[in-house]
């Protein structure tokens, strides 16, 4: 089964409906139907309650984190020495953000395809050869 690990921008276009929601509700529904496994570390699930809660108040961001946590998503939250390693020489390495750092980990260790809109983070990563990487839009 392929496995395809998404980056905070892509629950965050989901949810404020922007270019490439309906691309991610059809990988949803793949989901649904045990076709691929859609994963993503807890860590970047914070990063889209917090741009919920910027765009919202408190109750909606809450709303919207209850929604996301029952979607067809393994929220991964184990943080293990491999993990940090990887993150770290992510961050180290490229301009990313810390968030990113775990997204891209993530789907190095688990040899997946890394679903994000943050071309201008990720194209060097991808240049380098060191990631599969999908642009939502």
């Amino acid at each position: 089964m392929t496995t395809v690990v998404i980056d905070a921008c892509v629950l965050i276009a989901y949810l404020f409906d922007e270019d490439g929601a309906d691309f991610f509700e059809s990988l949803l529904l793949q989901a649904r139907h045990h076709e691929i496994e859609l994963v993503m570390h807890n860590i970047n699930l914070g990063e889209v309650y917090y741009d919920i809660l910027k765009r919202n108040d408190v109750t909606s961001a809450r709303k919207g984190y209850n929604y996301i946590r029952r979607l067809p998503i393994r929220f991964e939250d184990r943080v293990g020495d491999g993990l940090i390693y990887i993150a770290g020489e992510l961050k180290a390495k490229w301009r990313i953000s810390y968030a990113d750092a775990f997204a891209g980990a993530q789907a190095i260790l688990l040899n997946a395809e890394l679903l994000t809109t943050d071309r201008k983070e990720f194209e060097p990563l991808k240049q380098a050869a060191r990631m599969k990487i999908k642009w939502l839009r």
